[in-house]
Protein backbone atom coordinates (compact mmCIF):
# COMPACT_ATOMS: atom_id res chain seq x y z
CA UNK A 1 0.00 0.00 0.00
CA UNK A 2 1.63 3.43 -1.17
CA UNK A 3 0.05 6.51 1.11
CA UNK A 4 0.87 9.91 -0.59
CA UNK A 5 -0.87 11.90 2.04
CA UNK A 6 -1.13 11.88 5.78
CA UNK A 7 -5.16 12.08 5.02
CA UNK A 8 -4.84 8.66 3.22
CA UNK A 9 -2.82 7.59 6.59
CA UNK A 10 -5.04 8.81 8.98
CA UNK A 11 -8.07 7.24 6.92
CA UNK A 12 -6.24 3.79 7.54
CA UNK A 13 -6.71 3.80 10.98
CA UNK A 14 -3.46 2.37 11.53
CA UNK A 15 -0.27 2.74 12.41
CA UNK A 16 2.37 2.54 10.39
CA UNK A 17 6.08 2.30 10.81
CA UNK A 18 8.74 3.30 8.18
CA UNK A 19 12.78 1.90 8.44
CA UNK A 20 15.44 4.17 7.89
CA UNK A 21 15.98 3.98 4.32
CA UNK A 22 11.79 4.38 3.50
CA UNK A 23 11.88 7.30 5.35
CA UNK A 24 15.19 8.61 3.24
CA UNK A 25 13.06 7.51 -0.24
CA UNK A 26 10.21 9.52 1.31
CA UNK A 27 11.93 12.81 2.22
CA UNK A 28 14.92 12.51 -0.54
CA UNK A 29 17.74 12.68 1.55
CA UNK A 30 19.67 10.43 2.33
CA UNK A 31 20.50 7.69 5.40
CA UNK A 32 22.94 9.70 7.39
CA UNK A 33 20.44 12.86 7.30
CA UNK A 34 17.39 10.45 8.66
CA UNK A 35 19.77 9.13 11.59
CA UNK A 36 21.03 12.86 11.99
CA UNK A 37 17.46 14.13 12.52
CA UNK A 38 17.14 11.59 15.16
CA UNK A 39 19.50 12.09 17.15
CA UNK A 40 18.99 15.60 17.38
CA UNK A 41 15.70 15.06 17.86
CA UNK A 42 13.47 16.24 15.24
CA UNK A 43 12.25 13.13 13.88
CA UNK A 44 11.77 10.33 17.00
CA UNK A 45 12.06 6.82 16.02
CA UNK A 46 11.74 3.39 18.29
CA UNK A 47 14.75 1.78 18.48
CA UNK A 48 14.73 -2.33 18.52
CA UNK A 49 17.33 -4.45 20.24
CA UNK A 50 19.61 -4.41 17.27
CA UNK A 51 19.27 -0.76 16.99
CA UNK A 52 17.71 -0.48 14.29
CA UNK A 53 14.98 2.85 13.91
CA UNK A 54 11.51 2.74 13.31
CA UNK A 55 9.82 5.94 12.44
CA UNK A 56 5.70 6.61 12.81
CA UNK A 57 4.52 7.47 8.97
CA UNK A 58 2.48 10.27 10.32
CA UNK A 59 5.67 11.84 12.19
CA UNK A 60 7.36 11.44 8.86
CA UNK A 61 4.54 13.28 7.40
CA UNK A 62 4.07 16.24 10.00
CA UNK A 63 7.76 16.53 9.17
CA UNK A 64 7.60 16.94 5.56
CA UNK A 65 4.67 19.19 6.11
CA UNK A 66 7.04 21.04 8.26
CA UNK A 67 9.99 21.21 5.95
CA UNK A 68 7.71 22.35 2.92
CA UNK A 69 6.27 24.89 4.77
CA UNK A 70 9.73 26.80 5.47
CA UNK A 71 10.85 26.80 2.19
Amino acid sequence: MILCTRKELLDTGREFYLTTGQVALVLEIGTTTVKRLETTGRLRALKNRRGWRYFNAGDVFDFMEERDSET
